[in-house]
Formats: C-alpha cells, structure tokens, sequence
C-alpha cells in the first residue's frame, strides 16, 4: 500500500469546546491504514482528549500556551511543522488569526495549508479586520462549518462547506433517562427550559437568566437547567445565587451523558451572540426538544421548527416564547427525529468524513 498521508490539524488549544470535539471526531472516524494523523494544539489540554487521543491511535503534539507564552508556542508549532513535514496542515479557528499558523506552515515548506472557519464572528475583530486582507491569500483551501461562517471569514473567496459531522445516533430521545436524570434533581413534575454550552460571553447565558427570571414570575413550576462550564462560570454562578429564583436555577457543570440532558428538558433555549454552525442545537432536534434561538445564529441548522428571537430586545420577549411553548409529550419526540431523519442523516460523522477524504484526496493528488 502507498505511503500514509499526514494529516496535521492544529488548533490553538485542545480543551472542551466544540472545535475540539469536530477534530477529535474526525480523526476517530478517517481510515486509519489511508491517514497518518497527528493534533498539534497549545494548552490547556483536557485530559479526556489525550485518552481519546491515545485510545484512537492519534498523535497529540502539545504545545506551550498561545496566550501566556506566545513565542513559545509558535516557535515551537515552526519546528513541528519543519520537523514533520506534512502533506495537508488543516488549521482550525475563528478568525482571520489563523493567518499567524498558515504562514508558519507556510515558511515551514507546507504546500498544503487548510484554513477552517468555525464561527460567524469573534471576540477580537480589531485584529480581525487587520489581518483579514493578508489571511484571504496566505490558505490554499478555504473550509467553513456552515454557510454564514464562510461568507463571514472568507468574504467574496471561494470556500466549501463541511458540516460539523458527530454521532446523530447517539442523541435519540431515552425516556428511561428523562425519568432517571429528573428524579435524582427531583423536578419530575417541572418544565424544564435547558441550556448546554460553553459558559462565556458569545453563549450569553446572563440573558438567559434574565428571560427565565420574567417566566418564573407567573409560572412557578419551571426549572432552568444550565449544563456547561466555562470562564464565565464564576461570574453566572453569582448571577444565579443573587437570583430571587436561585431555588429554580441549576447549574449542572460538565457531563458527558448529554443525552440524558436533552431528554430531561422541555424546551431548549440558545442565546447565542454567535455561533458558525451549533451542534449543540442540532443534538436538542434530534431529541425532539422545541428550540428557541438568538437570530444571529445561522439558519441552516432549522429542521423547520425553531423559534428565531432577537437578543437585542428584552428578554420578556424570550419569556413569552418559552411560556406559549407547548411541550411535546414522549411519543412526539421520538416522531419528530422520525420525520426528520433525512435532514439529520446530512449531518452524521459517517456523511460528512466521506466528503473530507475525498477533499483531502483532492488536495494531496492521490
């Protein structure tokens, strides 16, 4: 058999976000005996991630933080680069920042260097903007996670769209472990409006808080159910202890059993400021939750149900949504993934790696 073809993805780090779980998912799932495939990320690391890593037959080059040790870690990613000599760098990001690793691969002789949009704005768009005329020419394959993110980051340039790919099975509704999960939190008889994402300030949970607050005060049989973690943790923490209903507000932190999460809730809210194409409302589909979703949040991910809201007015609008929302009963949900199963196949781990090989195949020339 010819020669493995190396594979780098690079991300700037590795922890519990969403572009690590796109990497992660794709190495796990892209032939092994075809691929040689290494992460090459800055810390932090989480340490599931380095077992996925190891279980998977992955190489995981770690390097210094990008943000506390800046020369380090680029530095560093030149000589790996050099070092290894890859056939394909796909490096993964949100903004025109990535301009910095593509001209490292570049200086380091790569011929091939994949930039990969991952949302549809980021948190610094002076530097964005800055960079952005001088990153549209240094990638030599523009990919996106979805329309908006493209059009965002590669402007009038030409980019293919890849669906962030995951395990759809995976997500079905469990009523076993609605039952379980709404005991153990003793809130069987409650509805429930849930929430999962990293705690920052794109997720905009804050005004979440202040559209359940408005829901609480004329429906006393509500719970909200945040799942997640994340820098903004503390400061959400303090936002719902000095909450006159603190007593309704569960802070749930990290967990792997996210099924078990969507099928507990009763309604799924996304606040976000921006997203590049969230799987986390694709999941709260597939189990038939109700979605209620910030605008600014790309279109394409609708199966034709969800209620688009403004973050710009008050949140007793979002109030008013969850409260006129009716809650589906058991056998709904599992009809609604039923009726849907065209929309979800597009976006299952085993559509979407079939179209990377043929791109990498592409690009490699094999």
């Amino acid at each position: 058999m010819d020669e493995k073809i190396k594979i780098a993805m690079v991300t700037n780090h590795f922890g519990i976000t969403g572009i690590s779980t796109v990497i992660l998912n794709y190495c796990k799932e892209l032939d092994h005996h075809k691929y040689d495939l290494t992460v090459i990320a800055g810390q932090p690391i989480a340490e599931e991630n380095r077992k996925e890593c190891t279980e998977n037959g992955i190489h995981l080059i770690e390097l210094p933080s990008r943000h506390q040790e800046s020369a380090k870690h680029y530095s560093s990613l030149w000589k790996t680069l050099r070092k290894n000599q890859y056939d394909i760098v796909h490096v993964h990001g949100n903004s025109s920042m990535m301009a910095i690793e593509l001209t490292i691969a570049r200086l380091a002789g790569e011929k091939v260097r994949i930039a990969h949009s991952h949302n549809s704005m980021c948190p610094n768009m002076k530097v964005h903007r800055i960079l952005n005329p001088y990153f549209r020419k240094i990638y030599t394959k523009a990919l996106a996670c979805g329309k908006m993110a493209g059009d965002w980051l590669f402007g009038e340039n030409k980019f293919e769209v890849l669906p962030n790919g995951f395990y759809t099975e995976l997500f079905a509704f469990d009523e076993v472990e609605r039952k379980r999960v709404r005991k153990e939190l003793d809130i069987e008889d409650k509805v429930v409006i849930g929430h999962i994402g990293r705690f920052n300030g794109q997720k905009n949970q804050g005004y979440l808080i202040e559209a359940f607050e408005q829901v609480a005060k004329v429906q006393s049989n509500v719970i909200l159910l945040l799942v997640g973690t994340g820098p903004d943790f503390e400061k959400i923490k303090e936002i719902v202890d000095n909450s006159l209903y603190r007593n309704q507000i569960i802070l749930y932190g990290v967990t792997k059993e996210t099924r078990a999460m969507y099928s507990a809730m009763d309604v799924f809210a996304l606040p976000s400021k921006y997203e590049g194409l969230p799987v986390v409302l694709l999941e709260a589909q597939i189990t038939g939750l109700p979605c209620i979703v910030s605008d600014r949040v790309t279109k394409e991910v609708d199966f034709g149900e969800i209620q688009w809201l403004s973050i710009e007015e008050n949140p007793e609008s979002w109030a008013e949504a969850i409260l006129r929302t009716a809650v589906r009963s058991d056998v709904q949900r599992r009809d609604y993934r039923r009726e849907h199963t065209a929309q979800i196949e597009c976006y299952d781990i085993s559509q979407t790696v079939k179209q990377l090989d043929v791109m990498y195949e592409r690009l490699v020339q094999r």
